[in-house]
């Protein structure tokens, strides 16, 4: 079982609970097999401190134990490019569309997700070891999304002023055609209508564009959330739902999820958890 922990879920296990606990949250990891995946959003987040009091100490400690866990890398922000390369591919061949992998072998692989790294020839580059030399090179990384943020209550603020926000079936060809863009992904104009109907079909067909489109979506027509700062990454923790067993996310955006399901008939809610501590007891029935 793969397992997405937020980041304050990965802090609640390192330096939250007792050295014997976070021992057995190992075992049991180990024992059937399952992984913890880091991903940019819920790694880097772990790591403010830094920039909040300069506590190198903790922050390398905190990684160091998370790294001596089984653990896989996943590279979130490349996920909607795959899928849409993927839909066209299967659009075009009049063929079923098929799941992609967003995995990776290391976690600079993920900071650099649309090119082999620099450090790709490196034999071992840790995760604590990457984390700081981003720090070093930009420690801006750190400081969070509050530009991010504001820019999506002013996205959330002028949706909402428009007649037709709540008709987004009808927009989905916009966000497709901006992802597009977005990512330089080529495609024939006259054609993303279509391609965009044939995603929109079935929400398997990217999972993680759709989900995000219609978390948006929940969130913009719940006119008493003006956003927060925490959506940013938020969102990112979102895209990779589909592709993974069990993820701990924020109350709201469980919430959010769970609207999702039920609009789309996906069972997407199944694997969100609140806390890690829903996690172990899962683990703890799966080894029963």
């Amino acid at each position: 079982m793969r397992i997405y922990l937020d980041s304050r879920d990965h802090i609640s296990l390192v330096e939250r609970k007792t050295l014997q606990e976070t021992d057995t949250f190992e075992g049991m990891l180990r024992e059937c097999g399952n992984e913890l995946i880091f991903s940019l959003h819920n790694i880097i987040e772990c790591c403010a401190p830094l920039n909040q009091a300069g506590d190198q100490t903790n922050v390398m400690r905190t990684l160091n134990r998370l790294e001596s866990m089984p653990h896989i890398y996943i590279a979130e922000v490349k996920i909607p490019a795959m899928e849409l390369e993927e839909s066209i591919s299967a659009f075009l061949n009049d063929r079923e569309y098929s799941d992609v992998d967003p995995f990776v072998p290391r976690f600079d692989y993920v900071v650099a997700p649309f090119e082999e790294p620099p450090t790709a020839d490196y034999l071992k580059y840790g995760l604590a070891h990457t984390v700081f030399e981003l720090w070093n090179e930009d420690p801006g990384l750190l400081d969070g999304y509050p530009d991010q943020a504001e820019r999506l209550r002013e996205i959330l603020k002028s949706d909402r002023a428009r007649n037709d926000y709540k008709r987004h079936e009808t927009n989905f060809s916009s966000s497709v055609a901006r992802n597009l863009h977005l990512y330089n992904i080529t495609f024939t104009p006259d054609n993303i209508s279509d391609l965009s109907y044939w995603i929109y079909e079935n929400p398997n067909r990217c999972p993680a564009i759709r989900l995000g489109y219609e978390v948006f979506h929940k969130l913009l027509r719940n006119i008493t959330d003006g956003g927060e700062v925490s959506d940013i990454p938020d969102f990112a923790h979102v895209d990779c739902i589909p592709y993974v067993d069990a993820i701990t996310l924020d109350n709201r955006m469980r919430g959010y999820v769970a609207q999702t399901d039920q609009s789309l008939g996906t069972q997407y809610s199944n694997k969100v958890y609140r806390s890690v501590d829903d996690i172990e007891e899962l683990l703890k029935n799966t080894a029963l």
